[in-house]
């Protein structure tokens, strides 16, 4: 499971699914389960274990190439995974589940397959297709240069970090923000403070937020990949495709651990006292904090 950490000095708190965990030293917000007590929790395991199903399969596209890093799971529900690098995934299902199990990564259409289908048993073979963005037409001026669209900040008396596997679905944590007028993107700027992972790939995603949908607005992953040597740098990551920004409309960028490559590991980034919102792409839960990832996002007006 990714774990999102800050470091700072408060007491001990919790609310639902977000955990608040002080010490002298650190607080560590968490995505997890309320606290049960042993004799509840045993009863709940064995129920859960009892008519579980075990999904397993690969993701492809229509052209049968593997589709990697896909969110697998049900829509406001606390069961999902992603599927690794090479499309392969493994999720259990407990009893009474029996929605529509949904596949969605930024480059394809979203895919659901009826509990009838997954339930039999077999492994699955889950084909999406393309998603077709439109894109805008883009003037800049020659003499334009890139400006601060978001990123501006007082620095936070602690860290904000990513952990886990990156198999285990979690949230990813970003900064929500609107602009006056219309950029495309030039820069996306975080500062990394440091890295556990020997190596990490993360994936960095910018969405326009409508109501409680978020959209992706890029047609291709962006991914980056770190190591124990990235500590106390500024991930700069441009992006491939011209991603537009308009005035009056609500936008979210995101940064969340992948794959740590089969081991644990936690990637340390600054912060900022300033809203930052935390989400589980698949269960389509999201939490508020009063603090977010040291992320700047530089971009070119456009005429």
């Amino acid at each position: 499971m990714l774990e999102f950490a800050l470091g700072l000095l408060k007491d001990n708190f919790q609310f639902n699914s977000l955990r608040y965990l002080c010490t002298t030293n650190s607080t560590i917000i968490s995505f997890c389960m309320r606290k049960f007590s042993l004799l509840l929790l045993s009863v709940m395991m064995q129920t859960v274990c009892f008519g579980q199903i075990t999904v397993k399969g690969n993701v492809v596209n229509e052209r049968g190439e593997s589709v990697e890093y896909v969110s697998i799971g049900f829509e406001d529900d606390s069961v999902g995974v992603i599927s690794d690098a090479k499309g392969h995934f493994t999720i259990k299902i407990p009893a009474g589940r029996k929605k529509e199990l949904s596949f969605s990564h930024v480059s394809y259409l979203t895919t659901e397959i009826p509990y009838q289908e997954y339930a039999k048993g077999s492994e699955l073979t889950v084909v999406l297709k393309d998603r077709v963005v439109e894109l805008a037409e883009v003037v800049i001026g020659k003499k334009n240069k890139p400006k601060t669209i978001v990123g501006k900040g007082i620095p936070a008396p602690g860290l904000v970090g990513t952990s886990g596997h990156g198999s285990d679905l979690g949230p990813e944590g970003g900064v929500l923000f609107s602009c006056s007028k219309s950029y495309v993107i030039s820069d996306i700027l975080i500062k990394i403070s440091s890295c556990t992972f020997k190596q990490c790939k993360v994936r960095i995603n910018v969405y326009e937020k409508e109501g409680n949908r978020f959209v992706n607005i890029h047609q291709k992953p962006i991914y980056e990949t770190l190591t124990k040597n990235n500590s106390k740098f500024t991930l700069d990551v441009r992006p491939e495709e011209d991603i537009v920004l308009k005035p009056k409309k609500n936008y979210y960028v995101s940064i969340r651990v992948v794959d740590g490559f089969g081991e644990k590991g936690f990637l340390y980034m600054n912060a900022f006292m300033k809203n930052g919102l935390y989400r589980n792409a698949v269960k389509g839960k999201t939490k508020k904090l009063p603090i977010c990832p040291a992320i700047q996002v530089k971009g070119y007006e456009v005429e």
